[in-house]
Formats: C-alpha cells, structure tokens, sequence
C-alpha cells in the first residue's frame, strides 16, 4: 500500500515564495508613486483654497503685504487664516507685491520621501519644483515647471 503526500515540498514552497517576491518588487514602487501623486493633488486642492482666502483678503484690503518686515501684524494674520491642515506638506505665505503673492507647500517630516515643493501665485499658476542640488553653483535655481 502506497502512502499518501500531505503538504507541499521545499521547491514548491520556494517557487511561491520567490513569485510573490517578484510581485511585491514590481508593486511596491507603483504604490509609492500613487502615494506620492495623491498626496501632491491633495496639498494642490490646499493652496487653491488658501489662494481664495487671499483673494478675499485683497478684495477687503486692496493690497498684500509687501514683505514681513514691513508689516509683521498682517503677514501673521495672513498666515494665521491659512488653511493648513495637511499632515504632509506645511503651507507658507510669502510676500511677493503689493498686487500678488507667492504660498508654498513644503514637504514635512511624515512625508519625508518627498524633496520637491509646491507653490501658486497670485495668478494661479500651480508649480512643482525640485531644489537645487547641493553643491551647486550659488545662483543655481531650483529646477520648477508648471503642474497639472
């Protein structure tokens, strides 16, 4: 009488595993992709919201601090009415003129695999950019382009 097999053997266990690792090789840095693009549009959809808040701010005072020196009371005011809630990105108001500025998204510590940032205008134009690298030349700009 024959006895019967239970189970897998080494082979067919080690085959398994080495697919499963194949997948997991191809996936992960598509995830890592899809993460990093979601949370970007998520941080977009921010600044559109804070630029409306500015845009409010311009209709009831006609202008925009022209640098935090000059005037710290309204730049903090500014920023204090900022939403800001993202947990990746932190969201800054910078002084441009009288007639536009500049809010930009930085990367923060829970989204550190993130090197590049995000800013708008007061024209509405959403640019993704990458910081210099180190080391280069000091009037090395950040390399940016507009995003979609």
């Amino acid at each position: 009488m024959k006895t019967q097999q239970q189970g897998f053997t080494l082979i067919e266990l080690m085959i398994v595993v080495l697919t499963l690792a194949i997948l997991a090789t191809i996936a992960y840095p598509s995830y890592e992709t899809y993460v990093r693009q979601t949370r970007l549009e998520n941080v977009r959809a921010d600044l559109m919201i804070n630029a409306q808040i500015l845009e409010r701010y311009y209709a009831q005072n006609k202008r925009f601090p022209t640098s935090a020196a000059s005037d710290p009371a309204e730049v903090q005011k500014i920023t204090n009415s900022l939403k800001n809630d993202n947990p990746y990105f932190t969201i800054s108001y910078e002084p441009d003129s009288n007639d536009n500025y500049l809010l930009r998204a930085d990367a923060n510590t829970q989204n550190a695999n993130e090197k590049r940032y995000m800013k708008i205008d007061g024209n509405g134009v959403v640019t993704l950019c990458k910081p210099k690298a180190t080391g280069a030349a000091s009037n090395a700009t950040d390399e940016c382009y507009m995003y979609k």
